[in-house]
């Protein structure tokens, strides 16, 4: 069954995508590590809580090789510094980990540090960070 409801959380303005979804404006896709950041984790925060959710899993993970493709170099650890061990043991498809875990995650991502992964919380929450955010 397709989910009740998909929201996209942007800074972008909508007018500045091209048919496909992809941005095309002016703005930088690049984390600010502040405010607008935190609005996008605060907003997934929210919605997990609205649904009930505490606890989420990994879906896809995922962690940059020697071609990464970020507008930022990926960092040591790919971001995953104190999140997992450094050998990524529990990274891995359908870990479960708790909602305070999948911010940090999807911060890592938003961030462009060198992880990814769609962190969902049953059929009720999925959340994908693109390319551009």
């Amino acid at each position: 069954m397709p989910p009740a409801f998909v929201h996209r959380i942007t800074q972008y303005d909508p007018a500045d995508r091209d048919e496909h979804g992809s941005y095309r404006g002016a703005q930088e896709a690049v984390s600010d590590h502040g405010p607008v950041e935190a609005a996008y984790v605060e907003a997934i925060s929210a919605f997990a809580e609205a649904a009930g959710i505490e606890r989420l899993e990994i879906r896809e993970p995922s962690v940059a090789g020697p071609v990464h493709l970020g507008a930022r170099p990926a960092i040591q650890g790919h971001g995953l510094g104190g999140l997992f061990p450094a050998d990524l043991a529990g990274y891995h498809d359908g870990t479960e980990f708790s909602l305070a875990v999948a911010l940090e995650l999807i911060r890592v991502m938003v961030r462009e540090e060198g992880a990814w992964c769609r962190p969902e919380g049953g059929d009720v929450i999925a959340v994908h960070v693109g390319w551009d955010q």
